[in-house]
This record gives C-alpha cells, structure tokens and sequence, in this order.
C-alpha cells in the first residue's frame, strides 16, 4: 500500500475496525493479507483510471476509507474467496493454464513449461476428436488417443475457457509463455531455479505455485472429471517421457534431488514411477496406478529402502482393491464349466484359509477378471507378483502381520486357480484328488470348449473362447504365496490346524511339480522338511534337507530363490537341521551342514537378502553348543554392522553379543556391559513378570522355529553372562550380587515366556524347549545362592523377590532338569542326555543318575561321534577349573576370592 498511495491515505486506514476485518478475512496469515492487498490495489487503481478516463463532469470524487471498506464488506468473505476474486479477473486462457498447472503441481510438486504445453495439447486434440465423432468422421487422428470415459472423455474440457476461444491460438509464437509470465506477475507461480526440468526437455522452464493454499483452492474451482483428465494427461506425459527414453538417461542408485527447497520432478526411477502412480491414481485409472505404483516398490527395494518400498507396495494394493471390487460388481453371466471353477477354487482356498475369504472375493470367475483388467493379461499377472510381495512385506514390517499377510495370499492363490488354463487346473485337481475326496470337494475336469458369455455390451460373438487369451500356465507367480503362507502358519499365532496346513504344502508340491523348475523343487522340500519336522518325523525331515544339499548350487540358485521367495530358504533348512543332527548326537553329519553354510557364506551377497546375516547367526550358536567359541565370536562378527534392518536382525545382533561376551568369559576376561545396552532388566517391569504373551511377535516364533533357540533363551543366556561377569568384579558388596539376582530374575522371565507358549514343546520348536528348560534349571540354582549369600555375608542383604519363587528354586530346578530328561530320552536327543546327566552330577541332584543318563547318551550315539560326544564332556569339566571358575554356559561358576560365588 506504501508503493501505490500516499502517506496521508495510508493513516487514514489504520483504524481498528479496518484492522479487525482485515485479520478476519486472513486469519492472521501475513501471505492472505499480502494477496488482499494486492487485489484491493489493482482493484482501487483501475477504479481511479476509469474515474480519471471519465469527462471532467462525469468525474466523482473517491474516498480512500470509503471505497476501503466498500472493498472488504462487499466482495470478499474470507481468503478463499480472496483467491476467486483474483481468478475472476484474469483472462479466460490464463484461469485455464492456472487450473491445469494445480493439477500438475498438486502437492507442492514443480512442473515444466514443456509439461502444461504438452498437457493443453492433449486436451485441446481430445476435444477435437469428440467433435470430431459428433460429425461421423472416421475415426481419430494420427497420434491422439480416445480418453477413457472414466477420466473425463465425454465431458467439456475447456477447463474454464469459454466456448468460442479454442485452445491452438495459445500455442502460436510465444502466447503461451507471456501467458505464464503474467501467472508469475500475478504471483501465482514462481520460477524454480533448478538445473534441470522434466526428463524430456532439458531446456523447459520450471514452475511452483507460490502458495499451497492456492494451488488447493484453484484446483477446487474445477469439476471432478476435469481434474481427472487432467492427471491422466500428466500421468500420460511423463510415462511417455520416461518409457520413452528419458528414464534411461537416470540410474536407479542416483538419489540426488533437483531442488533442496522443494519437491521437483524426481530424478530417480522410483519417485518418477511413484509420480506417474500418483497422477493415475488421482485420475482414477487404478490398472496403470497399481502397475507403477509397484515399480516404484521394486526400485525402492533394490536401493535397499524398504519402509519406502512397503509404502508404495500399499498403494499399489489399494489399486487392486479398486480394480477387485468392480469386478465383484459386474453382472456377468458364467455357464457351468466357470461356476464348477469357481467353486472349487473357492473350496480349496477356503480349506486352506478355514473359511477365511472376503464374500467379494467369493464372486469372481475369469470372466469377471477379464473385464476389470480389460484383457491384459500382463497387468494381472504383474498385480499377483505385487500381492506376493506386499504379503512378504506386511509380514515382515507391520506388528502382527502375518494376519493381513495372510489374507494377502490366500487373494493371490484364488486369482491364480480362476485364472489357471483349463488344463492345468485339470491337472492339478487330478494330483490331489486323494485329498480332495476326503475333503468332499469333486474334481473338476477338463473341457475342450467354453462359451462365455456376459449381459456387458463389451461382449460379442467375436470374443469366443476369450480365456484362451486372458489365462495363464505358468503357476510360478503363485509359488511366493504359498510358500509365506506355510511360513505364516509355521511362525506365527495364527492358529492353522494340520487339515490346513497339511493340504496347502500338498497344493504346493502339486503347483511346483507342474512348473518343474529347480529353485521350486528347493523350496518345497525346504517346507516339505519343516512340515515333517513339525509333525516329529525327523528322519524323513534330514532326507529331505539331505536333498537339498544335493541339489542346491550357489551361482545357480541362491538369487532366483531371494528374488522369487524373499530368500535363500535352502540355507536356512540346513541350518535348522544342523542342529537338529547336533540334538540327535550326529555331531559328523551337523558339521558336515555347518561346513555347508560356511562354503555359501563366502559367496553371498549380503545385500541381496538376509540369508547372509542370519546363517552366520545360526552356524555361531552351533559353534557355542559345542564350546568352540572363538568360532562362534568369528563368524558373529559384523552382523550389527550390516547395513539394513532385515527382519532376523534383532536375533543375530543378540547372537554376536553372546557370542563375544561367552569367548571373554572363557579367557577369564571381563566385557564392557555398557558398550551394549541390550536393556535386559527392563522385563522385569513388564506384564510378562506375571504374564505369558501369548500374541508374540512372528519373529519370536520364527526363530524358536529355526534356530536351536530363540530369542528369548539367547537374551536369558545374555542375563547368564552378566552374572558372570559380575562374579569377575574385583570389589563384591551387595549391590552386585543384587545386581546378579536381577539378572537371575529377568532371565527366568524371558524362559517363562518361551516355555509358557501353547505350542512351545511340539516338535519343530523341541530343541528350543529343552534349551531354555536346561537353562532355567541352573537360574533357579544361582537365584537360590545369591540369595542366600545376601542373607550370610552382608547386612543389608534384602533383595525383592518380584517372582515369588523364594525357597522353591530348588524344587523347581529338579522338575526343570527332570522334564528335560524325559523329553530327552523320549524323542531321542542324546546330546541333550549328555548337558542333563551332567547337570545332575554338578548340582547334585542326583549324581549315580546323571551317570547313567551319560551312559545311556553314549550308547545311543554312533561310534564315530562318541568321541565328539566325550570331548564335550571333558570340556565341560576341564571349563568348571579354569581361574577357579565355570565358565560354561550352562553351568554356575564358583567364586575364588573371599565371598562365596552362587555355585
């Protein structure tokens, strides 16, 4: 107002009322009011010049409060309205260049001159071609393409322009760019200084509105088709520019940004994909949305960013969601042939899931599948991959995903049964005709011929036959669901019964059998071998593991597994069952699994999956079974280090702290407790005090499953090495050893809440069972001794006894050491009998017994592992004498110095 009016105008407005309308039009915001000003002035000024144009009689005089608060009462009512009033008084073609520009630059995105004049072209050729069809001509132009009517191809799309002013003059010497200029002037949009624009004119200039605000409300000033067609148009654009050769200009691993300060047009492949999905997910065009929406996930993933990456395999499911519930909605008409498929598919998946299948989902044929993806085959075999996936993700990601993660599956295993040729399914009913009998479900058999036919005016007598083009036969795309699903059903609380269980692994060796390719025939014996083991057939678990080995050739198969199953599941079956040989006293055949994996260990990529990190864990927990801990501690290293949060890290950083910590131990050497913060103590002010979750995480239940203890039994023998480490203090006073009873207490609550499981001693999680009964044996002995130490050596000897367990412990300890005795000899763990007749001897419990135990152990062991099995024993021993101390893991140590130690 300074600029444009007199100091003695500019005190007159400075009135409290003037102030009051002011903030309330604005709503404090220094930018509204800067926008009303500058619309009060350009109003005032053109007042002033058709008053001075005016003959000197016609002139009137204008008052400057007067016509001020004229201006506010009257046109605008708050800063919204603001925004329209400037809009008003612009051109025609500049409102419409305005609208289109708040289309591609929604969400604070920059945009190019290239893209708006390549939008306006689009529209302006579109239009032409309605009118165009309106007057029988034949057909459309060279170049242009019939908009799909869901994103505006039968409304006007003159976008605020009126009729009689067409689009082309806009795009005739440089009309087009002071059109934009006087956006900037109006200070609408701003110039970015940016060194480059879109990816197919290097040369554009790029634009942001100025204002958020705006951008939101002018976009708000145009029909919904409007901005429909209008996101298709820039969704369009930039496909083209990308597909079209732009992308290849830009690797994937290039992470720089064209502007800090605001968001550009992305120059990495994921943000352009993630751009074009945006666009046509806006446009309502959810089959190319969903279809970039996922390859923004698979270059995310690539760069290792998987939070990202599970953001957009989201949105991508949000698409498929779309496309499912229309198609759910069609009124097609199926003959018998395509409702026996149904049904039957529908059967077998509802077997799999115990009823668990959307009504929605219950509906669907091809026919159905066929409309909604219009016939393109492609984009419904790419939306299967993309389910897989985001059932990985989710699982692996979100807290208690195997839920939804097993919705996701069992969605992609109906897709691909509906859609499997007729054959094929023939065939795969025909293998599991055994176990479909006994679940009353009929075959169904193959047929030669089938009519299709739909009430939907898209059908003619010339679509015949259209499943011959809209099927598939290669039934690897559904291999991922099946094989997350067993895992899920494996791993996780879900509570799958065997019947379920039982027919999906069948299902998928019969789907694998008919791609017949190698890395299937792996991974279903790698389920095959954990089903077994689940239901306590071990023998037949080590062939099958036995098998793999065989097969298995690193350069061969180990990406196609990460990249087809997430990862290389055929090493992490040898290493289950490395220590399953271990248990059942085959110490050759273990080593000969361990060896195994340390040979693969030196080829993988740790950036391609896991399997690196987590095998390494594996073969160093082996390694601390059998007291070789300088090995455990050397193949452990770096599993803190690696580079990305894999969803088994949180076990392997546990194992390479214990791993380190037991090899200190054993050279009589204390660690630095503080250099780790495991927070160990914090259960002991948790509900799991009193409580068994009995909702843990799927990660908890995998690794009870997979390794030979989980990661409860790893973070109760960490409490162990504190205690140990302790003990190594050269100052004792009471509030170590109290120190020490808490450590005692917190490791006996995280065994309480592994052994408290429902599942917790069945076969496949056995091994962990036994190892956290072992070790809760010789907690409640040390709590017992610490406690008692308080109560003679020092005065304020209290302790809180938080789990009541004070003067039972040695009873408990017995029924512990006991029931793993029984467990032992019962399912045939010599290796287990050999640590629990130990046990006996050490804590007294039952010396002439725990030998027998040993005896008995030796016996069952082959005669080229009995020395193994002796060397063990001996280490144990000859560990109990060193420095005075036992510094085992499974044993209590005993204190050189004054004080007495626990043991």
């Amino acid at each position: 107002l300074r600029r444009n009016f007199s100091h003695e105008d500019c005190e007159k407005i400075d009135q409290p009322d003037v102030h009051d309308k002011v903030f309330q039009l604005c709503g404090g915001m220094t930018h509204a009011t800067a926008r009303l000003a500058h619309t009060f002035c350009t109003q005032f000024q053109k007042e002033r010049q058709n008053n001075h144009d005016e003959d000197k009689e016609a002139r009137r005089t204008i008052d400057f409060l007067e016509y001020l608060q004229t201006f506010l009462n009257d046109t605008p009512t708050d800063f919204d309205e603001i925004i329209c009033f400037r809009i008003d008084q612009m051109k025609p073609e500049e409102q419409m260049l305005l609208k289109i520009a708040s289309v591609a630059g929604f969400d604070h995105y920059s945009f190019s001159q290239n893209l708006l004049e390549m939008v306006l072209l689009a529209i302006s050729r579109s239009e032409i071609s309605v009118i165009a069809e309106d007057n029988d001509d034949k057909g459309l132009r060279d170049g242009e393409v019939q908009v799909p009517i869901s994103v505006g191809g039968e409304v006007p799309n003159s976008v605020g322009i009126s009729e009689e002013n067409k689009f082309n003059y806009m795009l005739q010497g440089d009309y087009f760019e002071r059109t934009l200029d006087s956006l900037v002037a109006a200070k609408f949009l701003d110039e970015v200084n940016v060194e480059m624009s879109d990816l197919s004119s290097m040369d554009s200039v790029m634009y942001r509105f100025r204002n958020n605000h705006e951008q939101s409300v002018i976009n708000g000033l145009m029909l919904n088709d409007q901005k429909k067609r209008t996101h298709f148009e820039v969704a369009a654009y930039y496909s083209s520019s990308f597909h079209g050769g732009g992308g290849d200009s830009l690797g994937e691993n290039d992470s720089s940004s064209l502007s800090t300060d605001i968001t550009t047009v992305p120059t990495t492949n994921w943000g352009l994909f993630h751009i074009i999905a945006l666009h046509y997910d806006l446009a309502d065009v959810p089959i190319p949305a969903m279809l970039h929406y996922y390859d923004s996930s698979a270059s995310l993933a690539s760069l290792g960013v998987r939070d990202k990456a599970h953001g957009s395999l989201l949105s991508a499911y949000l698409m498929l969601e779309k496309i499912l519930h229309y198609a759910s909605t069609l009124d097609v008409k199926i003959d018998e042939a395509v409702g026996q498929r149904r049904q039957i598919a529908g059967q077998m998946v509802q077997t799999i899931g115990n009823e668990n299948l959307k009504d929605s989902m219950k509906i669907l044929t091809k026919d159905h599948l066929r409309l909604a993806f219009a016939g393109d085959i492609f984009a419904f075999r790419k939306s299967l991959i993309m389910l897989t996936k985001f059932g990985q993700s989710v699982g692996t990601i979100e807290k208690e995903g195997y839920l939804f993660g097993s919705e996701l599956y069992l969605q992609a295993i109906l897709l691909v049964l509906l859609v499997l040729k007729d054959e094929a399914f023939a065939n795969l009913t025909s293998s599991l005709s055994s176990f479909l009998g006994q679940l009353d479900i009929k075959c169904m058999k193959e047929k030669a011929n089938e009519e299709c036919l739909s009430d939907n005016s898209s059908f003619s007598s010339e679509d015949s036959c259209f499943e011959d083009i809209f099927d598939i036969d290669d039934l690897t795309v559904s291999f991922p669901a099946f094989s997350g699903l067993l895992t899920f059903y494996r791993d996780s609380p879900i509570g799958a019964n065997q019947v379920q269980e039982t027919f999906l692994a069948n299902l998928f060796v019969a789907v694998t059998q008919e791609a017949n390719q190698m890395i299937h025939v792996l991974r279903t014996k790698c389920i095959l071998s954990h089903l077994y083991l689940k239901h306590g057939n071990i023998v037949k678990a080590l062939e099958e593991c036995e098998g793999i080995k065989d097969i298995y050739d690193h350069d061969t198969h180990s990406l196609e597994l990460v990249s087809t199953y997430g990862m290389d599941w055929s090493l992490v079956c040898v290493g289950t069952m490395a220590s399953t040989y271990l248990y059942k006293g085959q110490f050759a055949k273990a080593r000969h699994n361990i060896e195994f994996l340390k040979t693969q260990m030196m080829k993988l990529d740790e950036f391609a999956s896991s399997t690196k990190a987590m095998s390494k864990g594996t073969i160093s927990s082996f390694y601390l079974l059998l007291h070789e801990f300088e090995n455990a501690a050397e193949i452990a290293s770096g599993i803190n280090a690696t580079q990305y949060g894999y969803f088994f890290k949180p076990i392997g950083t546990l194992q390479e702290e214990l791993a380190n910590r037991e090899l200190a131990l054993n050279q009589n050497k204390a660690f630095d407790s503080s250099a780790r913060d495991l927070d160990l103590l914090s259960i002991l002010s948790s509900d799991g005090v009193h409580n068994v979750n009995q909702n843990r995480s799927m990660l908890t239940q995998s690794t009870e499953t997979l390794s030979d203890r989980g990661i409860d039994a790893v973070r109760a023998a960490l409490c162990a090495t504190e205690i140990r480490n302790l003990e190594l203090q050269p100052n004792r006073h009471a509030d170590i050893v109290r120190k020490q009873v808490q450590y005692c207490q917190a490791g006996l609550v995280y065994l309480k809440q592994s052994l408290g499981q429902r599942e917790a001693n069945n076969h496949e999680r056995r091994k962990n069972y036994l190892m956290c009964l072992y070790q809760q044996a010789h907690l409640l002995c040390w709590h017992h001794e610490l406690l008692q130490l308080l109560q003679d050596s020092f005065e304020d000897g209290q302790v809180d006894d938080i789990l009541g367990i004070k003067g039972t412990e040695i009873d408990a300890a017995r029924k512990s050491l006991d029931e793993c005795k029984e467990l032992s000899e019962t399912y045939d763990y010599p290796f287990m009998q050999l640590l629990a007749g130990k046990s006996c001897i050490k804590l007294g419990f039952d010396v002439s017994g725990g030998e027998e135990l040993i005896q008995r152990a030796l016996e069952c062991i082959d005669s080229s592992d009995s020395e193994v099995a002796k060397s063990i024993l001996s280490q144990m021993d000859a560990m109990q004498c060193i420095g005075g101390h036992a510094l085992n893991l499974f044993l209590p140590p005993s204190c050189p110095r004054g004080v007495p130690s626990a043991a």
